[in-house]
């Protein structure tokens, strides 16, 4: 280096090693925040100097070795990578510096565009998700899934209310399709796998029971397929289970579910309890006309196999 950079390297050093030491002050308080906030003005002190190539971060990361790991090369490169993704106002407006690092810089990777990389750091902070989530959720195409659906709205349903409820079609990667041939399979491909059943039905759900036993008072007893609890909305959801297409008259056995749950389960503290019948396919104008006029929260969606989303993305473009 000749004289004049290096005399603004040891400029960078020094305002560096003071940025680390200010925001590891605060760090006290808001330990992630301010350490996404140090790498983002890091990177962006880096990147000023882009031009004077990779030596520069070879020898800042051996300069800052008394920080500890934190600031390896490979480290630097990515608070680069960082600060080139994102505008200041950017991290000011999104809540990037919640999200954990790891998880940032998966989703920096993994997306393909600025805007799908927004959604996963807005996702990520609202649903909590963690890091192996995230790469679950981008497995599952969770952005281009929300192009088409922009939100639940297109679910068929008797509420506006369960908009943010329910989706149109929820995508399972845990189904084996080759032991699927009952209802009862479905059932418990979803128990056991019910971690990722309950990411993708949304934040709030908890599962009460699988085949949920009902005793009347005349001592008649019925089995809901799974009964939920939404901790947000605190109600019971009763979610009934088909592997073929809608039919109207799958709509009677939920109703007397709701009801039952209802009269049975609910206490003073509780919100009515909502009903959803999942099923492979359903018919708009089937669904949309067995639910006309019903006073009841009720919901119609559709699951998809992981291996079925490349085909159903496709088709839902061609719908547009």
């Amino acid at each position: 280096m000749n004289e004049l950079i290096e005399k603004d390297y040891i400029f960078d050093l020094q305002k560096i090693k003071e940025t680390i030491k200010n925001n590891q002050n605060k760090a006290m308080v808001i330990v992630n925040s301010q350490m996404i906030i140090t790498y983002y003005q890091i990177g962006t002190i880096i990147n000023q100097r882009k031009k004077w190539g990779n030596k520069y971060i070879e020898r800042l990361s051996n300069d800052l070795k008394e920080y500890g790991k934190g600031f390896s090369y490979d480290q630097l490169k990515r608070m680069s990578q960082f600060a080139f993704a994102f505008t200041s106002e950017e991290i000011r407006a999104q809540p990037v510096p919640q999200i954990p690092w790891g998880s940032i810089i998966t989703i920096m990777q993994k997306s393909k565009s600025h805007e799908e990389m927004l959604y996963y750091i807005n996702a990520t902070h609202k649903y909590g998700w963690s890091r192996s989530m995230v790469l679950n959720q981008i497995a599952m195409k969770s952005y281009e899934r929300s192009l088409i659906e922009p939100n639940t709205s297109r679910a068929v349903k008797t509420d506006d209310s369960l908009n943010e409820l329910f989706k149109d079609t929820y995508v399972f990667d845990f189904i084996d399709k080759n032991n699927l041939n009952t209802e009862k399979d479905l059932k418990n491909q979803m128990i056991d796998n019910i971690i990722k059943f309950l990411n993708e039905l949304g934040p709030g759900f908890t599962l009460a029971g699988k085949e949920y036993k009902l005793v009347t008072p005349t001592n008649k007893e019925f089995y809901i397929d799974l009964l939920m609890y939404h901790t947000k909305i605190h109600a019971y959801i009763v979610i009934e289970v088909k592997i073929g297409e809608f039919k109207p008259e799958d709509l009677g056995q939920l109703i007397f579910y709701v009801n039952a749950v209802d009269t049975l389960e609910k206490t003073d503290r509780d919100d009515p309890t909502i009903g959803l019948l999942l099923c492979k396919n359903a018919d708009k104008f089937v669904a949309e006309t067995t639910l006309k006029n019903s006073l009841m929260k009720l919901g119609i969606s559709k699951y998809k196999i992981i291996e079925e989303l490349p085909e159903y993305l496709e088709k839902k473009l061609n719908e547009k």
